[in-house]
């Protein structure tokens, strides 16, 4: 794992799902963390943590262990060493490890000299991410996320430009994306619409498994129930350590909130809750955002819920957004983009509101001041459809039977299936359109 399973965020959901699921179908595992913490403690009885040896970022930048070792993309060598690699190796020997599952494209590499049957969860075609940031303004130390160095690095990574790196990193990424798809035994992405973009460039089959969402809390819209029948706080959960959510927020201030305004609605906000890096709070500093901290997920649910709608003004696809989900889990009305939306099986203006720009929200959130004069009824109806249409697809007994079907496919034993693949799997593409395979003449 790149990161502790506490980990917030949408990948963190996605890692949780991952170990809460083999859990569940009765499965024991061992979360390995590069540069995790020293003192480990344990997931559940059935889950514990290890630590990784870290890669030291002189190793990153001169790279040398990992050319010789075939990965060329900087984002591996993040993530690979030969002592951690190393390291990987005893923990699948020690504990007789039947399969081993890579969290991403950086430590696809881990997983495949493991010496066990190995998977790689993609999470998100992070190819088709960065060729879609060389279009903003960011440098080096938004890009590293979680991975971004403190004191005089960090200044020194600030004024590193990242178009070029970004054009250079999304090529190898794709090509490395297109070689897992073809060489791994199995693959899988978050969102289906680029599992089944990945099937297509590979010619192999892609499975889709998303994120599981459950909650204890949920939104009480019974007459009398907090808050208020209008409430104009709109919540949005996201660490602004990733740019895509500085950029929803930035995109709320310059935007979307002034033409609430131009259309004479008044008194919206915009209430964040997630971690605000020192420099992003500066860029996101508005009247009408109010920055309410990072917080545990029990207490960030709990605040939630006393809030009617949730706002996730995303404007590309990014794999699936997490934040939607969690939203109509917890019984909030989520209203987004068609990009937020990509992907999620959802029905517009049945168990979501979308919107496209800042004129779009102004109508969207004027039906909502409607509707609470006129109409008390018709959020609380969007809000029970958007918990019933979450617990179908994203619920914990979906995921784990999705995830014990992974491990029946590529786990030899008596309950071994060999055409479960195609139950989750976004198909080949036909043989005829198949490209070979650059090393073995051909496609699995």
């Amino acid at each position: 794992m790149t990161r502790p399973l506490a980990g917030a965020g949408g990948r963190g959901a996605v890692l949780r799902t991952v170990v809460d699921s083999l859990v569940a179908a009765g499965h024991v595992v061992r979360c390995a963390v590069v540069g995790g913490p020293a003192v480990p403690d344990p997931v559940t009885g059935a889950a514990s943590v290890h630590r990784l040896p870290d890669v030291a970022l002189l190793d990153v930048l001169t790279g040398g262990h990992a050319r010789r070792r075939g990965l060329r993309s900087w984002n591996e060598r993040l993530y690979w060493s030969p002592a951690a690699a190393a390291a990987v190796r005893r923990l699948v020997a020690e504990h007789a490890v039947d399969l081993v599952v890579a969290d991403g494209v950086r430590l696809a590499a881990h997983a495949e000299d493991s010496g066990a049957p190995w998977f790689v969860d993609l999470d998100d075609l992070l190819s088709e991410r960065y060729d879609l940031w060389r279009t903003r303004r960011m440098d080096l130390h938004q890009l590293l996320g979680h991975r971004r160095p403190a004191g005089p690095a960090a200044t020194v990574l600030r004024a590193v430009p990242v178009r070029r790196l970004l054009r250079a990193e999304a090529r190898a990424l794709r090509a490395r994306e297109v070689d897992l798809a073809r060489r791994a035994p199995g693959v899988s992405l978050v969102s289906p619409v680029e599992a089944a973009r990945l099937a297509e460039r590979s010619g192999t089959a892609v499975r889709a498994l998303p994120m599981a969402v459950s909650t204890a809390v949920h939104r009480d819209w019974r007459p009398g129930g907090l808050p208020a029948p209008l409430d104009r706080r709109l919540v949005f959960p996201g660490s602004l350590t990733a740019f895509a959510n500085e950029e929803a927020v930035r995109w709320w201030i310059e935007e979307l909130e002034p033409a609430l305004r131009a259309h004479g609605l008044r008194g919206w906000q915009l209430h964040v809750f997630g971690e605000v890096p020192a420099q992003a709070a500066a860029r996101v500093r508005a009247p009408s955002v109010v920055l309410r901290g990072a917080l545990p997920r029990e207490r960030l649910h709990a605040e939630l819920v006393r809030h009617a709608l949730l706002l996730a003004p995303q404007r590309e696809a990014l794999g699936l957004t997490v934040k939607v989900v969690e939203a109509a889990a917890l019984g909030l009305v989520p209203v987004t983009t068609p990009q937020g939306a990509s992907g999620l099986g959802a029905e517009p203006g049945r168990d979501l509101l979308l919107f496209g720009g800042g004129d779009d929200l102004a109508r969207v959130l004027a039906d909502v001041e409607r509707w609470a004069r006129e109409d008390p009824a018709a959020l609380p109806a969007i809000a029970a459809r958007a918990r019933a249409w979450a617990g179908s697809s994203f619920s914990p007994a979906v995921l784990t039977g999705r995830w014990a079907r992974v491990v029946e496919d590529l786990v030899p034993g008596p309950t071994a299936t060999a055409t479960a693949t195609a139950r989750d799997a976004v198909p080949a593409v036909p043989a005829a359109r198949r490209t070979p395979h650059p090393t073995r003449g051909g496609t699995r």
